[in-house]
């Protein structure tokens, strides 16, 4: 497939923001979402979405196809290691619309992120995944993403 990678345009935002919300929500454990309250977290993550997208270190690129249809984004933007203070780039979300799944769009919105990520000379890019996402996990194997870290919890009740 054909696809058109661009930066965001301001027209492009309310539906980013509205897939943002419903694919971070989704994202979060069950047993997590029963203790949150939809309209305050919605309210949260416009807040966490205009402070990261206004950065200056942030971009939204868009994919399409040649006639202008809306295939999905990436977002991305720099990080602080908090043990080493060194920068590096972040995937703060990823989406490709269900219908075109598999058919490249993932990769391409990926490969512009990681020349998105060398152009400002950051050393790695990294992103957050939920072992649950089989059809991330493995567009990210395949673009040679690796397991590094693992974030551990346990529930206190």
């Amino acid at each position: 497939m054909n696809v058109n990678i661009r930066r965001v345009k301001e027209t492009d935002i309310p539906l980013i923001k509205k897939i943002s919300k419903e694919t971070g929500w989704i994202s979060i454990p069950k047993n997590q979402r029963k203790t949150l309250e939809r309209e305050r977290w919605n309210k949260h993550m416009e807040g966490v979405f205009e402070r990261i997208f206004r950065k200056e270190s942030s971009e939204i690129f868009v994919a399409e196809k040649a006639n202008q249809t809306f295939l999905g984004y990436i977002f991305i933007g720099e990080s602080i290691n908090m043990m080493t203070g060194t920068s590096h780039g972040f995937i703060y979300d990823i989406f490709v619309k269900e219908e075109y799944r598999g058919k490249g769009v993932g990769t391409a919105l990926l490969e512009k992120a990681e020349s998105y990520c060398r152009e400002r000379g950051y050393p790695r890019v990294e992103l957050m995944v939920s072992t649950d996402n089989q059809l991330a996990l493995k567009l990210y194997t395949k673009m040679c993403f690796k397991a590094e870290q693992m974030f551990m919890k346990k529930e206190l009740s």
